[in-house]
């Protein structure tokens, strides 16, 4: 009765409890060399498994309910569509380009995706549905409108950002994973940056799951983290991981106070979830 009640004061606590552990028991042995095969591969929806086994402890019927509804927000301005769809593959292309300019070789860095134009849209429904799926609803569809509760949006998006590159931390030892041997404060400038965009697009469309699933699967598509193999070194990693912030700091400076202040939590959340987390 003491853990149940404990685990319903602390929700955050025991989402990000659950969604290492869940994640890392199968992450850590495949690290060592333990063979997991698809199991591992399986595993990307760990987060989301964590964020509705959190969701029905903490909540019950009602926080769980309210956690899938987000994702089934949809109705949102089509222009929203295009800009996770296509802002990656932007990104991407205009990235080759600058490691062009600076003695690179286009053929090593441009988008490998663009190479099938006629299956991206359903290679885009296939990491959407995996890594985006799995992954969002737990960070923005579960941790991020309870960061918002407490924090600014800029501070809620460092947070997660934070959580959110550690969670990943099994992969840089994983041989045959694209992030292995990737420094860890490379993936920690990366993702947080990565972090800011997200929940910015999150609260422009006011809290849809849907659309930052769209995201993750189109970032992932268009390898907006490129990783250390595809040139031997950390240049082109590190070019992304600048680019990304200087994408950011203007869009902190553009959107002002609808970033850096704490918004309101009943935009984002449903009334009785935003009562149950302050």
């Amino acid at each position: 009765m003491v853990i149940s009640r404990g685990l319903q004061e602390h929700p955050l606590v025991t989402f990000w409890v659950l969604a290492f552990a869940v994640t890392w028991v199968v992450w850590v042995p495949r690290a060592v060399g333990v063979p997991m095969g698809v199991v591992g591969e399986a595993w990307t929806w760990a987060p989301a498994v964590a964020a509705m086994i959190a969701a029905a402890i903490t909540g019950g019927r009602e926080a769980l309910r309210q956690l899938l509804g987000r994702l089934l927000r949809w109705r949102v301005p089509w222009y929203w569509y295009v800009l996770v769809g296509v802002g990656p593959a932007a990104f991407s292309l205009g990235l080759a380009g600058v490691y062009v300019l600076l003695g690179g070789t286009w053929s090593i860095v441009a988008p490998r995706a663009l190479q099938a134009p006629a299956i991206l849209p359903v290679l885009l429904l296939v990491l959407s549905a995996t890594d985006g799926l799995g992954e969002e609803l737990a960070w923005r569809g579960y941790a991020l409108p309870r960061l918002l509760a407490r924090h600014s949006a800029l501070v809620a998006s460092m947070i997660l950002g934070f959580l959110w590159a550690l969670w990943h931390l099994p992969l840089l030892w994983t041989a045959g994973i694209a992030d292995q041997q990737l420094p860890l404060w490379l993936l920690l400038l990366d993702i947080s940056a990565k972090a800011i965009v997200f929940t910015w697009i999150f609260l422009r469309t006011r809290g849809s799951v849907l659309i930052v699933v769209l995201l993750h699967g189109s970032t992932n598509l268009f390898t907006v983290s490129p990783a250390q193999a595809i040139t031997g070194d950390l240049m082109f990693p590190v070019l992304a991981t600048a680019a990304k912030w200087l994408l950011v700091l203007p869009l902190v400076a553009v959107a002002g106070s609808r970033l850096t202040r704490c918004p309101d939590s009943e935009a984002i959340l449903d009334q009785n979830a935003a009562r149950s987390i302050r």
